[in-house]
């Protein structure tokens, strides 16, 4: 059985209940989706910054009600990481490079073989390996 792993934005919107179809393939994949130690940091490092912070606070502490486990970002994930990131640099020195925290949680993503949830699937196309989904049907 395969897990997911979305990425920041897909566990943000799904938070805020702005796509009925994310919503309920959440509820659909409940049981296999895993939350990237990078994800939570993202996460809350976001909900630091606002100045509504209670809000965003009770949004993830449903979260972690609905998934209390964070699966650690180890060593074979950093490795993952670190070869993907030294493949990309072969590339054309004018590509669009990835962002780091994006090419953590592929890297994340490949070294527990999981399906990358997101929305933005051209930065990930690059990724040799690397099955991604978007679930989100609206921008």
């Amino acid at each position: 059985m395969r897990i997911y792993l979305p990425d920041t934005n897909v566990f943000s919107r799904a938070m805020r209940k702005q796509d009925a179809a994310l919503s309920e393939r959440f509820i659909e994949a409940a049981p296999r989706i895993c939350l990237s130690a990078v994800v939570w940091f993202e996460l809350t490092y976001g909900a630091e910054k606002r100045p509504d912070l209670p809000v965003f606070q009770e949004r993830l502490n449903l979260l972690r009600e609905a998934i209390p486990e964070t699966e650690p970002f180890d060593e074979e994930a950093a490795w993952h990481a670190a070869r993907l990131r030294v493949y990309l640099e072969t590339l054309k020195p004018n590509a669009q490079p990835v962002g780091h925290y994006d090419l953590l949680l592929a890297g994340h993503a490949l070294s527990i073989g999981a399906i990358l949830v997101t929305h933005n699937v051209r930065e990930f196309v690059r990724v040799p390996g690397l099955v991604v989904e978007d679930w989100q049907t609206e921008d």
